[in-house]
């Protein structure tokens, strides 16, 4: 089977006036950046047949609604593509890291109530658009193989709900590292796949991809020619890398905050050099797998993409939750006109956006959710797409689908950003996954809605 492919690389370093996810406020303006996030591009073809697109983004997972009413921001991007290149939205798929120091695209709030949101998300997703169109114009006859390799189990991720199991010891979570390797004279590429929050650094007011910037950096320095090494998260909806013994106080992760909220250099310090350790660790599996790939890849290239409509979680009462943030918003009123300490002020100001968050998820109502679910077929290689964060529990059950002929590797957080995809397990267990937030739009069999509706896709590609 002959293929082409070509890679791309932009530098999507925000302007310090773009708010990241933030803890307290929400979209909390930028004091710096650390390290530059990316969108890496492939575009991989059959020679005389079909093409896709890959682009994967250092981002928080971009919502669609984004742009505002009557805009699609994954729609827009893909329709760019296609104009430039040709091949059609349902083969371009836009997958986010998920890390937290990343622009808040997640539409945890709405973006474009920050001056000069608009013209910068119209510049982001021109970037993303170059990127693809980069990569399609630089395509070349290349050889592809694949591989997989475990990393320890409990080193560079863990299941972070595994105490709300009925034995935590028994909590799934997936150690595989997967890699799709594309190379040519000189050049090369590869894709891999890995299942872990990048939450590191996640409410730090510094610009970073966080590990899997780390690791991507670290595979283009020590795989030979290579372009770009795009990082694709899998299903790590519940899955996190294990905090740092050496700096985090019986295992807990410290916030770069203290009470009153003032940043505490060490513990900036501590949590980029624990990202980088995880992210350096990660990368060295990766050019370990990338060595020892040996199974050629053959077959076809193509994609297949569905909507879904799927039930919304169950949403309270509103009156209860209004009173609750009257009341808590007087009490941080009090507390200002009284001098009360810094550390209060902050208690109570955490407690309002707590409140005003849950009346967000509420406000958006309780109406179907229309849900993508994407599967390209690269070769013998399937990347299954789901617009969230999956539970371990629905990638696993993706992967149960390889077997000798094909290999299937699920993609969190591609073309949408609903929230988390839980199974419906989840929801029985006291776990901050299924609390009332904007991260939780879907309800209990949603997710499972949209893995099934995964695995008809790859079958269907591999009639």
């Amino acid at each position: 089977m002959a293929y082409t492919a070509g890679s791309a690389k932009v530098d999507l370093t925000p302007p310090l006036t773009i708010p990241y996810l933030g803890g307290l406020p929400r979209h909390s303006p930028y004091f710096g950046v650390h390290d530059a996030p990316h969108a890496r591009a492939v575009a991989f073809g059959e020679d005389g047949g079909e093409t896709v697109v890959v682009i994967a983004v250092d981002a928080l997972g971009i919502n669609n609604d984004i742009l505002g009413p009557g805009r699609h921001f994954t729609d827009e991007v893909r329709n760019a593509i296609e104009q430039a290149t040709g091949i059609p939205p349902t083969h371009v798929m836009i997958a986010s890291s998920h890390t937290h120091s990343s622009p808040e695209t997640g539409d945890v709030r709405r973006l474009l109530d920050t001056p000069g949101a608009d013209e910068w998300l119209a510049r982001f997703a021109d970037q993303l658009v170059t990127a693809a169109v980069q990569a399609f114009d630089s395509r070349r006859p290349v050889i592809a193989r694949r591989g997989s390799g475990d990393v320890v189990r409990g080193t560079l991720a863990v299941n972070r709900g595994a105490w709300a199991y009925p034995d935590p010891a028994a909590a799934p979570d997936d150690p595989e590292v997967s890699v799709l390797v594309l190379e040519a004279p000189d050049w090369c590429a590869v894709l891999y796949n890995f299942a872990s929050h990048p939450v590191l650094v996640q409410v730090q007011p510094y610009a970073s991809a966080d590990f899997p910037g780390v690791a991507s950096d670290f595979v283009e320095r020590n795989v030979p020619g290579c372009q770009a090494a795009l990082f694709l998260q899998g299903a790590c909806g519940n899955q996190e890398p294990p905090p740092d013994p050496l700096t985090h106080d019986g295992g807990v992760w410290r916030s770069p905050f203290d009470a009153e909220h003032d940043l505490v250099p060490e513990n900036v310090r501590d949590a980029f050099a624990h990202a980088e350790r995880i992210g350096l660790a990660l990368g060295t599996k990766v050019v370990e797998v990338v060595r020892g790939a040996d199974t050629p890849v053959s077959g076809p290239v193509s994609a297949l993409s569905e909507r879904l409509d799927v039930a919304s979680r169950e949403l309270p009462d509103r009156g209860p939750f209004q009173a609750e943030l009257d009341a808590r918003a007087q009490a941080l009123a009090d507390a200002i006109a009284g001098g009360a300490p810094k550390a209060t002020v902050v208690r109570l100001s955490e407690q309002v956006q707590e409140t005003e968050e849950q009346l967000v998820a509420i406000d958006r109502g309780a109406d179907p959710i229309s849900a993508e679910v994407q599967v390209l077929r690269l070769g013998d290689v399937a990347l299954a797409g789901l617009p969230g964060e999956p539970f371990v529990e629905l990638g696993l059950g993706l992967k149960e689908l390889s077997d000798d002929g094909r290999q299937v590797l699920p993609v969190g957080y591609a073309n949408d950003y609903l929230g988390y995809l839980t199974d419906p397990e989840a929801w029985d267990r006291p776990i901050y996954e299924v609390s009332l937030g904007a991260w939780t739009r879907i309800g209990r069999f949603g997710g499972s809605e949209l893995t099934s509706l995964a695995v008809d896709l790859v079958d269907r590609l591999w009639p």
